[in-house]
């Protein structure tokens, strides 16, 4: 169990969709004292994806995500993303799946949504396939990769 497992617990639990609480009040869940940089940094409330800091880990696998962070009065404001299904998976809310698809839409540039599922289910098709040909050992010849920005002229 990680160190911050009482707060997603708490989370998990919470009937409402929204808690606003002061850092005492994280604080009385977890049982400890929060670190400096909780009260320093608003990048320690972040929703950030991918593996790292355990705080965010701890709310975003309740299925929650920090909404507003008032540093000076030292608030936070958490929001459900979704709810855990049965079992522990998460389920996503539907207002939740509608960002996903605006903001895939937005990024891709698709708004016919029948074409954005077919591009996504294709990509994720070839994603699978180039991860199983790479543990093979092979290669995929006509793959190409992501043009990358130069962050310098």
């Amino acid at each position: 169990m990680g160190k911050y497992e009482p707060l997603a617990q708490f989370l998990d639990s919470h009937n409402e969709d929204s808690w606003t609480a002061t850092f005492d009040q994280i604080e009385a869940k977890l049982g400890f004292t929060l670190p400096r940089s909780a009260y320093d940094h608003r990048a320690w409330w972040s929703n950030q994806q991918g593996p790292g800091h355990s705080q965010k880990e701890a709310w975003q696998a309740a299925g929650w995500e920090t909404k507003e962070v008032d540093l000076r009065r030292r608030i936070v404001r958490f929001e459900r993303a979704h709810r855990r299904a049965r079992g522990g998976s998460a389920a996503p809310s539907s207002s939740g799946i509608e960002a996903l698809w605006h903001t895939a839409s937005e990024m891709s540039g698709i708004t016919d949504r029948a074409e954005l599922e077919k591009a996504v289910v294709s990509s994720f098709i070839r994603r699978e396939a180039a991860k199983r040909l790479i543990a093979m050992g092979g290669t995929m010849p006509d793959f190409q990769p992501a043009p990358r920005e130069r962050p310098f002229a």
